[in-house]
């Protein structure tokens, strides 16, 4: 009974430091990174080509982001956006409904922290429309490529490492047209993506 009350005394010791040498060690990669949450509201244009007009609606929606920065001023940003809404055609009785998911890589600038924090990105976009089960129309799935940019503030709350992110996103892409003659306009449009959220800073 105490020879293993020795061993067990013996394996905390032997944890405690490497726990601690773990959390530093982890600190350390994440070095200049944060991470964020954020609700979105959608809004997208109301385009027109080949006769047809596609009149998007608004709506809510959300968005992870990591950011990582390199320089003082300079760093990147991986983040996905998620929204879902509906595509209105002329001529058609029903809209399409679909999942919006964004998937974007930027290059961020940064200034420094005097109150708030400014910032401005610009990247590009993998834009997926996965048309909803109920409101589909049993129509395809379809991916385009975007330019992503935006410009905000972090606000930082009582200390540096987490706060409030004021943002406004937009992705510049094709409109959708899920393979189907009848719904295609050949427009591009932009879909404005403002947020609020919070961020966590290592």
């Amino acid at each position: 009974m105490v020879f293993r009350k020795s061993v067990l005394c013996s394996l905390l010791l032997c944890a405690v430091p490497a726990l601690l040498v773990s959390s530093a060690e982890a600190q350390k990669a994440l070095k200049n990174d944060d991470i964020s949450v954020d609700g979105v509201f959608q809004f997208t244009q109301t385009v027109s080509g080949n006769g047809i007009t596609d009149t998007p609606s608004k709506s809510g929606g959300g968005e992870v982001a990591f950011r990582h920065s390199y320089h003082w001023w300079l760093g990147y940003e991986g983040a996905y956006t998620y929204t879902r809404y509906h595509e209105s055609y002329t001529g058609q009785p029903f809209g399409v409904q679909h999942n919006q998911h964004e998937f974007s890589g930027s290059y961020y600038v940064h200034g420094p922290t005097v109150l708030v924090q400014p910032f401005a990105l610009v990247g590009v976009s993998a834009v997926l429309e996965s048309p909803s089960l109920n409101g589909g129309q049993n129509v395809s799935y379809q991916a385009r490529p975007g330019v992503n940019f935006g410009a905000g503030v972090n606000v930082p709350l009582l200390t540096s490492h987490i706060g409030l992110r004021l943002e406004y996103r937009g992705v510049y892409y094709k409109a959708p047209d899920f393979g189907e003659s009848d719904l295609t306009t050949n427009a591009f449009r932009v879909t404005s993506e403002p947020l609020a959220g919070v961020y966590i800073k290592f």
